[in-house]
């Protein structure tokens, strides 16, 4: 009984509010989306999180038709790609200020 006790309230601790949008059609296509990608876990990881850091933005943006602009998915793609790359820059960075070798 104890462990369950303890894991429940672990559980319980950890748990988030729902993304406000997380029900929207074209989030909840995203969703499954990158669900379905043979990806590693680590990508995976900031796909999702960058889906609702920007969720909003993909609500708003318009919905392109076949070969006239990215779709959803491969703008958050290339978002989060590019959020990826400017945070790998900026620690390189840090670790050359801290005396490290680039």
């Amino acid at each position: 009984m104890h462990g369950l006790e303890l894991i429940a309230r672990i559980n319980s601790e950890s748990r988030r509010e729902p993304h406000p949008l997380r029900l929207h059609p074209r989030i909840y296509a995203l969703r499954r989306a990158i669900a379905g990608m043979a990806i590693a876990s680590e990508y995976r990881a900031r796909l999702y999180a960058a889906l609702y850091r920007y969720a909003d933005q993909v609500v708003a943006r318009p919905v392109y038709k076949p070969d006239e602009g990215w779709d959803d998915l491969e703008a958050l793609q290339q978002v989060t790609l590019g959020d990826w790359m400017e945070e790998a820059l900026r620690d390189g960075f840090r670790h050359r200020m801290d005396g490290g070798v680039a």
